[in-house]
Protein backbone atom coordinates (compact mmCIF):
# COMPACT_ATOMS: atom_id res chain seq x y z
CA UNK A 1 0.00 0.00 0.00
CA UNK A 2 0.99 3.71 -0.55
CA UNK A 3 2.74 5.22 2.51
CA UNK A 4 0.78 7.36 4.78
CA UNK A 5 1.57 10.36 6.56
CA UNK A 6 -0.01 10.39 9.79
CA UNK A 7 0.27 13.81 10.79
CA UNK A 8 -1.99 15.23 8.01
CA UNK A 9 -4.24 11.83 7.72
CA UNK A 10 -7.86 12.17 8.39
CA UNK A 11 -11.20 10.64 7.42
CA UNK A 12 -11.04 12.58 4.06
CA UNK A 13 -8.44 10.64 2.81
CA UNK A 14 -10.61 7.14 3.60
CA UNK A 15 -12.09 5.63 0.49
CA UNK A 16 -16.19 4.74 0.58
CA UNK A 17 -15.66 1.12 0.84
CA UNK A 18 -12.99 -1.44 2.19
CA UNK A 19 -10.25 -2.55 -0.08
CA UNK A 20 -6.93 -4.47 -0.08
CA UNK A 21 -5.76 -1.57 1.91
CA UNK A 22 -8.27 -0.87 4.12
CA UNK A 23 -10.66 -2.81 6.76
CA UNK A 24 -13.39 -0.72 8.54
CA UNK A 25 -14.89 -1.76 12.21
CA UNK A 26 -17.75 -0.28 13.02
CA UNK A 27 -18.54 1.49 16.80
CA UNK A 28 -20.99 -0.89 17.67
CA UNK A 29 -18.74 -3.23 17.54
CA UNK A 30 -17.98 -5.08 20.91
CA UNK A 31 -15.06 -4.86 22.19
CA UNK A 32 -14.11 -9.04 22.44
CA UNK A 33 -15.27 -8.78 18.62
CA UNK A 34 -12.85 -5.90 18.31
CA UNK A 35 -10.15 -7.60 19.79
CA UNK A 36 -10.43 -10.68 17.92
CA UNK A 37 -10.93 -8.68 14.81
CA UNK A 38 -7.96 -6.33 15.11
CA UNK A 39 -5.90 -9.74 15.87
CA UNK A 40 -6.74 -11.15 12.64
CA UNK A 41 -6.49 -8.04 10.50
CA UNK A 42 -2.80 -7.27 11.67
CA UNK A 43 -1.95 -10.75 10.59
CA UNK A 44 -3.29 -10.54 7.01
CA UNK A 45 -2.01 -6.71 6.30
CA UNK A 46 1.60 -7.93 7.40
CA UNK A 47 1.37 -10.85 5.93
CA UNK A 48 0.05 -8.99 2.65
CA UNK A 49 2.17 -6.01 1.91
CA UNK A 50 0.81 -3.98 5.24
CA UNK A 51 -2.73 -1.87 5.07
CA UNK A 52 -4.57 0.17 7.62
CA UNK A 53 -7.68 -0.89 10.09
CA UNK A 54 -10.01 1.68 10.72
CA UNK A 55 -12.47 0.74 14.42
CA UNK A 56 -15.22 3.64 14.60
CA UNK A 57 -16.59 4.01 10.21
CA UNK A 58 -19.55 2.41 8.97
CA UNK A 59 -18.52 0.39 6.09
CA UNK A 60 -18.91 3.70 3.87
CA UNK A 61 -16.07 5.17 5.68
CA UNK A 62 -18.31 7.91 7.73
CA UNK A 63 -17.72 7.73 11.26
CA UNK A 64 -20.66 6.50 13.24
CA UNK A 65 -19.42 7.28 16.58
CA UNK A 66 -16.38 6.08 17.28
CA UNK A 67 -15.05 4.42 20.37
CA UNK A 68 -14.39 5.25 24.17
CA UNK A 69 -10.72 6.72 25.05
CA UNK A 70 -11.05 4.32 27.84
CA UNK A 71 -11.29 0.64 27.74
CA UNK A 72 -12.44 -0.01 31.23
CA UNK A 73 -9.51 1.61 33.58
CA UNK A 74 -7.23 1.52 30.10
CA UNK A 75 -6.67 3.73 28.09
CA UNK A 76 -7.72 2.75 24.35
CA UNK A 77 -4.21 3.38 23.17
CA UNK A 78 -2.81 0.84 25.63
CA UNK A 79 -5.54 -1.51 24.78
CA UNK A 80 -4.85 -1.22 21.30
CA UNK A 81 -0.96 -1.63 21.63
CA UNK A 82 -1.73 -4.79 23.82
CA UNK A 83 -3.77 -6.66 20.90
CA UNK A 84 -1.33 -5.62 18.44
CA UNK A 85 1.72 -7.43 20.35
CA UNK A 86 0.02 -10.56 20.65
CA UNK A 87 0.84 -11.20 16.87
CA UNK A 88 4.25 -12.86 16.46
CA UNK A 89 6.14 -12.19 15.67
CA UNK A 90 4.91 -8.41 15.77
CA UNK A 91 5.19 -6.14 12.72
CA UNK A 92 6.01 -2.69 12.58
CA UNK A 93 2.98 -0.38 13.27
CA UNK A 94 1.55 3.34 14.04
CA UNK A 95 -1.49 4.37 15.71
CA UNK A 96 -3.70 7.50 15.63
CA UNK A 97 -6.67 8.29 17.35
CA UNK A 98 -8.98 11.02 15.35
CA UNK A 99 -11.53 13.25 16.92
CA UNK A 100 -12.68 15.45 14.56
CA UNK A 101 -14.93 13.55 11.59
CA UNK A 102 -13.82 16.27 9.37
CA UNK A 103 -17.81 16.46 7.88
CA UNK A 104 -17.55 12.52 7.12
CA UNK A 105 -19.83 11.25 10.01
CA UNK A 106 -20.12 11.62 13.82
CA UNK A 107 -17.69 11.24 16.35
CA UNK A 108 -19.00 11.54 20.28
CA UNK A 109 -17.65 13.16 23.02
CA UNK A 110 -14.20 11.63 24.74
CA UNK A 111 -14.69 9.07 21.67
CA UNK A 112 -11.88 8.71 18.43
CA UNK A 113 -12.02 6.90 15.62
CA UNK A 114 -9.31 4.24 15.66
CA UNK A 115 -6.46 3.98 12.69
CA UNK A 116 -3.79 0.91 12.73
CA UNK A 117 -1.38 1.34 10.25
CA UNK A 118 0.56 -2.01 9.93
CA UNK A 119 3.67 -2.14 7.58
CA UNK A 120 4.82 -3.94 5.20
CA UNK A 121 7.00 -6.70 6.45
CA UNK A 122 9.74 -8.85 5.51
CA UNK A 123 9.79 -11.19 8.83
CA UNK A 124 6.56 -13.42 8.07
CA UNK A 125 4.49 -15.23 8.21
CA UNK A 126 2.91 -12.93 11.24
CA UNK A 127 0.54 -15.47 13.49
CA UNK A 128 -2.59 -14.15 14.98
CA UNK A 129 -3.53 -14.46 18.71
CA UNK A 130 -5.50 -17.25 17.65
CA UNK A 131 -2.62 -19.53 16.47
CA UNK A 132 -3.89 -18.79 12.65
CA UNK A 133 -2.29 -17.15 9.98
CA UNK A 134 -4.33 -14.69 7.77
CA UNK A 135 -3.97 -12.57 4.28
CA UNK A 136 -5.80 -10.23 2.90
CA UNK A 137 -8.23 -10.92 -0.35
CA UNK A 138 -9.94 -8.58 -1.42
CA UNK A 139 -11.84 -6.54 0.82
CA UNK A 140 -11.47 -9.42 3.31
CA UNK A 141 -9.23 -11.19 5.96
CA UNK A 142 -8.97 -14.84 5.50
CA UNK A 143 -7.02 -17.74 7.02
CA UNK A 144 -4.00 -18.16 5.08
CA UNK A 145 -3.37 -22.13 3.33
CA UNK A 146 -0.59 -23.94 4.17
CA UNK A 147 1.01 -23.55 0.83
CA UNK A 148 0.74 -19.96 1.35
CA UNK A 149 2.18 -19.92 4.66
CA UNK A 150 5.28 -21.76 3.38
CA UNK A 151 5.60 -19.41 0.71
CA UNK A 152 6.05 -16.67 3.03
CA UNK A 153 8.65 -18.32 4.77
CA UNK A 154 10.46 -18.91 1.75
CA UNK A 155 9.83 -14.92 0.93
CA UNK A 156 11.38 -14.30 4.30
CA UNK A 157 14.67 -15.83 3.69
CA UNK A 158 14.83 -14.33 0.15
CA UNK A 159 13.76 -10.73 1.39
CA UNK A 160 16.77 -10.79 3.73
CA UNK A 161 20.16 -9.06 2.13
CA UNK A 162 22.44 -12.03 2.18
CA UNK A 163 26.32 -11.66 1.05
CA UNK A 164 28.85 -13.67 -0.13
CA UNK A 165 32.49 -13.21 -1.57
CA UNK A 166 34.43 -14.18 -4.84
CA UNK A 167 37.98 -13.54 -6.32
CA UNK A 168 38.44 -12.32 -9.87
CA UNK A 169 41.20 -11.13 -12.01
CA UNK A 170 40.60 -7.83 -12.58
CA UNK A 171 39.29 -6.56 -15.71
CA UNK A 172 41.70 -5.65 -18.39
CA UNK A 173 44.59 -5.64 -15.97
CA UNK A 174 44.82 -9.51 -15.38
CA UNK A 175 47.76 -9.11 -12.89
CA UNK A 176 46.21 -8.04 -10.33
CA UNK A 177 43.58 -10.25 -8.16
CA UNK A 178 40.21 -8.47 -6.63
CA UNK A 179 38.24 -9.74 -4.18
CA UNK A 180 34.09 -9.16 -4.57
CA UNK A 181 31.34 -8.74 -2.14
CA UNK A 182 27.90 -10.03 -4.05
CA UNK A 183 24.48 -10.57 -2.98
CA UNK A 184 22.53 -13.57 -3.53
CA UNK A 185 19.28 -12.09 -2.91
CA UNK A 186 16.90 -9.70 -4.11
CA UNK A 187 17.11 -7.48 -0.96
CA UNK A 188 19.81 -4.80 -1.11
CA UNK A 189 22.40 -4.62 1.79
CA UNK A 190 22.85 -0.93 3.33
CA UNK A 191 25.81 0.86 5.09
CA UNK A 192 28.13 -2.10 4.25
CA UNK A 193 31.26 -2.15 5.96
CA UNK A 194 34.18 -4.44 5.10
CA UNK A 195 37.53 -5.64 6.57
CA UNK A 196 40.03 -8.08 5.99
CA UNK A 197 41.52 -9.74 9.06
CA UNK A 198 45.22 -10.02 8.86
CA UNK A 199 46.19 -7.06 6.00
CA UNK A 200 47.34 -9.24 3.07
CA UNK A 201 50.72 -8.31 2.61
CA UNK A 202 50.15 -5.78 -0.45
CA UNK A 203 47.54 -3.87 1.61
CA UNK A 204 48.65 -3.30 4.91
CA UNK A 205 49.99 0.48 3.80
CA UNK A 206 46.06 0.82 2.88
CA UNK A 207 45.28 0.11 7.11
CA UNK A 208 43.63 3.48 7.51
CA UNK A 209 41.51 3.10 4.53
CA UNK A 210 39.76 0.21 6.73
CA UNK A 211 37.08 -0.56 6.70
CA UNK A 212 36.08 -0.07 2.96
CA UNK A 213 32.69 1.18 3.25
CA UNK A 214 29.23 0.80 0.56
CA UNK A 215 26.01 2.83 0.79
CA UNK A 216 24.56 -0.69 -0.94
CA UNK A 217 25.59 -4.19 -2.45
CA UNK A 218 23.00 -5.38 -4.50
CA UNK A 219 23.00 -8.04 -7.62
CA UNK A 220 23.51 -5.42 -9.73
CA UNK A 221 26.04 -3.28 -7.66
CA UNK A 222 28.66 -5.62 -6.27
CA UNK A 223 31.93 -3.97 -4.94
CA UNK A 224 35.06 -5.39 -5.74
CA UNK A 225 38.26 -4.03 -4.57
CA UNK A 226 42.15 -5.39 -5.09
CA UNK A 227 44.28 -7.31 -2.75
CA UNK A 228 46.83 -9.05 -4.35
CA UNK A 229 49.36 -9.53 -7.57
CA UNK A 230 48.81 -12.80 -9.76
CA UNK A 231 52.46 -13.04 -9.42
CA UNK A 232 53.07 -15.09 -5.76
CA UNK A 233 49.58 -14.49 -4.80
CA UNK A 234 49.42 -17.31 -2.40
CA UNK A 235 52.52 -16.09 -0.74
CA UNK A 236 51.80 -12.19 -0.95
CA UNK A 237 47.68 -12.53 0.50
CA UNK A 238 48.84 -15.29 3.44
CA UNK A 239 47.01 -17.66 5.85
CA UNK A 240 44.08 -17.44 7.83
CA UNK A 241 43.02 -14.43 6.45
CA UNK A 242 39.50 -13.82 6.67
CA UNK A 243 36.43 -11.09 5.65
CA UNK A 244 34.72 -10.00 8.08
CA UNK A 245 31.74 -7.37 6.51
CA UNK A 246 28.73 -5.97 8.56
CA UNK A 247 25.61 -4.12 6.79
CA UNK A 248 21.91 -3.48 7.18
CA UNK A 249 18.81 -4.21 5.65
CA UNK A 250 16.26 -1.48 4.71
CA UNK A 251 14.53 -1.95 8.22
CA UNK A 252 17.21 -1.42 10.10
CA UNK A 253 17.97 -4.88 10.81
CA UNK A 254 22.10 -5.86 11.20
CA UNK A 255 23.92 -8.48 9.54
CA UNK A 256 27.40 -10.03 9.48
CA UNK A 257 29.25 -12.22 7.50
CA UNK A 258 32.58 -13.43 8.44
CA UNK A 259 34.54 -16.65 5.87
CA UNK A 260 37.83 -17.47 5.92
CA UNK A 261 39.05 -16.57 2.61
CA UNK A 262 41.73 -18.30 0.39
CA UNK A 263 42.98 -16.80 -2.89
CA UNK A 264 44.76 -20.21 -4.02
CA UNK A 265 42.50 -21.70 -6.47
CA UNK A 266 40.00 -19.55 -6.49
CA UNK A 267 40.85 -17.68 -10.07
CA UNK A 268 41.65 -19.08 -13.35
CA UNK A 269 45.05 -19.12 -14.82
CA UNK A 270 45.96 -15.96 -17.04
CA UNK A 271 45.05 -16.19 -20.58
CA UNK A 272 44.54 -14.39 -23.34
CA UNK A 273 42.24 -17.14 -25.74
CA UNK A 274 39.87 -17.19 -27.74
CA UNK A 275 37.50 -16.49 -24.97
CA UNK A 276 38.83 -12.61 -25.30
CA UNK A 277 39.74 -11.80 -28.95
CA UNK A 278 39.02 -8.50 -28.31
CA UNK A 279 41.50 -8.25 -26.05
CA UNK A 280 43.79 -10.10 -27.83
CA UNK A 281 43.18 -8.50 -30.74
CA UNK A 282 44.30 -5.15 -28.33
CA UNK A 283 47.32 -6.53 -26.71
CA UNK A 284 48.52 -8.04 -30.21
CA UNK A 285 48.29 -3.93 -31.69
CA UNK A 286 50.24 -2.74 -28.70
CA UNK A 287 52.77 -5.39 -29.18
CA UNK A 288 53.50 -4.29 -32.61
CA UNK A 289 53.65 -1.00 -32.45
CA UNK A 290 56.27 -1.76 -29.04
CA UNK A 291 58.05 -3.74 -32.23
CA UNK A 292 57.69 -1.05 -34.48
CA UNK A 293 59.09 1.56 -31.71
CA UNK A 294 62.06 -0.01 -31.16
CA UNK A 295 62.52 -0.66 -34.84
CA UNK A 296 62.74 3.21 -35.59
CA UNK A 297 64.96 3.61 -32.81
CA UNK A 298 67.39 0.93 -33.79
CA UNK A 299 70.01 3.15 -36.21
CA UNK A 300 69.42 6.82 -33.61
CA UNK A 301 70.63 7.57 -30.53
CA UNK A 302 69.87 4.00 -29.07
CA UNK A 303 71.65 2.05 -31.46
CA UNK A 304 73.60 0.48 -28.54
CA UNK A 305 71.38 0.13 -26.19
CA UNK A 306 71.05 -3.97 -25.12
CA UNK A 307 67.41 -5.13 -25.66
CA UNK A 308 65.96 -6.99 -22.66
CA UNK A 309 65.84 -10.92 -23.19
CA UNK A 310 62.89 -13.18 -22.33
CA UNK A 311 65.56 -16.23 -22.28
CA UNK A 312 67.19 -14.59 -19.76
CA UNK A 313 67.50 -16.96 -16.40
CA UNK A 314 65.71 -15.76 -12.87
CA UNK A 315 68.49 -13.46 -11.49
CA UNK A 316 69.90 -14.79 -8.42
CA UNK A 317 70.25 -12.77 -4.75
CA UNK A 318 73.67 -11.97 -5.57
CA UNK A 319 72.65 -10.51 -8.84
CA UNK A 320 69.92 -8.36 -6.71
CA UNK A 321 72.77 -7.28 -4.05
CA UNK A 322 75.21 -5.75 -6.96
CA UNK A 323 72.63 -4.11 -8.64
CA UNK A 324 71.93 -2.52 -4.64
CA UNK A 325 75.15 -1.72 -5.02
CA UNK A 326 75.41 -0.27 -8.16
CA UNK A 327 72.51 2.29 -7.78
CA UNK A 328 71.08 2.24 -4.91
CA UNK A 329 69.39 5.61 -4.66
CA UNK A 330 67.38 4.34 -7.65
CA UNK A 331 66.07 1.16 -6.31
CA UNK A 332 65.39 3.03 -2.77
CA UNK A 333 63.29 4.90 -4.75
CA UNK A 334 61.50 2.36 -6.67
CA UNK A 335 61.16 0.50 -3.52
CA UNK A 336 59.56 3.04 -1.72
CA UNK A 337 56.79 3.75 -4.17
CA UNK A 338 55.75 -0.13 -4.45
CA UNK A 339 55.54 -0.11 -0.58
CA UNK A 340 52.90 2.70 -1.03
CA UNK A 341 51.22 1.70 -4.64
CA UNK A 342 51.85 -2.64 -4.59
CA UNK A 343 50.11 -2.68 -7.86
CA UNK A 344 51.78 0.02 -9.57
CA UNK A 345 54.05 -1.45 -12.89
CA UNK A 346 54.73 1.29 -14.88
CA UNK A 347 57.26 4.09 -14.79
CA UNK A 348 58.07 6.81 -16.99
CA UNK A 349 61.52 9.29 -16.60
CA UNK A 350 60.61 12.98 -17.54
CA UNK A 351 62.50 16.29 -16.55
CA UNK A 352 61.14 18.38 -13.99
CA UNK A 353 57.98 20.94 -14.74
CA UNK A 354 56.82 18.21 -17.28
CA UNK A 355 54.03 17.48 -17.10
CA UNK A 356 52.85 13.79 -18.43
CA UNK A 357 48.79 13.05 -19.68
CA UNK A 358 48.48 9.55 -19.25
CA UNK A 359 45.72 7.32 -18.57
CA UNK A 360 44.07 8.45 -15.48
CA UNK A 361 42.97 4.81 -14.38
CA UNK A 362 46.25 3.39 -14.84
CA UNK A 363 48.88 4.19 -11.95
CA UNK A 364 52.32 5.50 -13.48
CA UNK A 365 55.37 6.28 -11.15
CA UNK A 366 57.33 9.53 -12.34
CA UNK A 367 61.27 9.92 -11.90
CA UNK A 368 62.99 13.37 -12.52
CA UNK A 369 66.04 13.31 -14.79
CA UNK A 370 67.34 15.79 -12.10
CA UNK A 371 67.27 13.77 -9.12
CA UNK A 372 70.05 11.22 -10.47
CA UNK A 373 72.86 11.39 -12.70
CA UNK A 374 73.39 9.75 -15.95
CA UNK A 375 69.39 8.18 -14.76
CA UNK A 376 69.32 6.61 -18.46
CA UNK A 377 72.48 4.70 -18.38
CA UNK A 378 71.82 3.49 -15.14
CA UNK A 379 68.11 1.84 -15.75
CA UNK A 380 70.23 -0.33 -18.70
CA UNK A 381 71.61 -1.93 -15.73
CA UNK A 382 67.98 -2.98 -14.87
CA UNK A 383 67.40 -3.54 -18.72
CA UNK A 384 70.67 -5.77 -19.20
CA UNK A 385 69.21 -8.44 -16.37
CA UNK A 386 65.37 -8.23 -18.02
CA UNK A 387 64.44 -6.54 -14.90
CA UNK A 388 62.57 -3.36 -16.50
CA UNK A 389 61.17 -3.38 -20.13
CA UNK A 390 61.10 -0.54 -22.45
CA UNK A 391 57.69 0.49 -23.66
CA UNK A 392 58.25 3.68 -24.95
CA UNK A 393 55.73 4.59 -27.30
CA UNK A 394 56.27 8.33 -27.96
CA UNK A 395 58.68 10.98 -26.31
CA UNK A 396 58.52 10.09 -22.74
CA UNK A 397 60.83 7.20 -22.04
CA UNK A 398 58.42 4.86 -20.44
CA UNK A 399 59.15 1.17 -18.41
CA UNK A 400 57.63 -1.86 -17.26
CA UNK A 401 59.36 -3.16 -14.02
CA UNK A 402 59.22 -6.83 -14.03
CA UNK A 403 57.39 -8.89 -11.23
CA UNK A 404 60.85 -10.51 -9.99
CA UNK A 405 62.43 -7.19 -9.46
CA UNK A 406 58.88 -5.68 -7.68
CA UNK A 407 58.59 -9.31 -5.44
CA UNK A 408 62.40 -8.13 -4.44
CA UNK A 409 61.97 -4.71 -3.99
CA UNK A 410 58.66 -5.57 -1.78
CA UNK A 411 59.73 -7.98 0.42
CA UNK A 412 63.52 -6.73 1.08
Amino acid sequence: MSKINLNTFDLTQLPSAEDDDFEFKSSVTSHNDLKKKLGCAVSGFANSGGGCFIAGVDGNGEADGGFPLKIGKQDLRDWIDQIVNQVEPTPKYDIKLIHDSMGRGTIHPDSAVLLVIVHESHAGPHMAPDNHYYIRAGAHTVKAKHFIVDAIWAKRHFSKPRLTHLFRLKPDKAQAIQLGILALTDAPAIDVKINIVPLPKMMQNCESLLPLQSSVIDRNNPFFFDVVTYFKAKENFGEDVYVEVEYYDLAGNCYQYKQKVEVTGSVPPISIGNDYPAQTVKALESISKVVQSLTNYRNTYRENAVKPSFSLSKPSEDTFITIEKQIPEILAAMRKDLCEYPFAREFIIIPKGAIYNGDPNNLILEYYLEDYSWLRSKLRILENHALIYDITYNDVPRFVISEELAAYLTSV
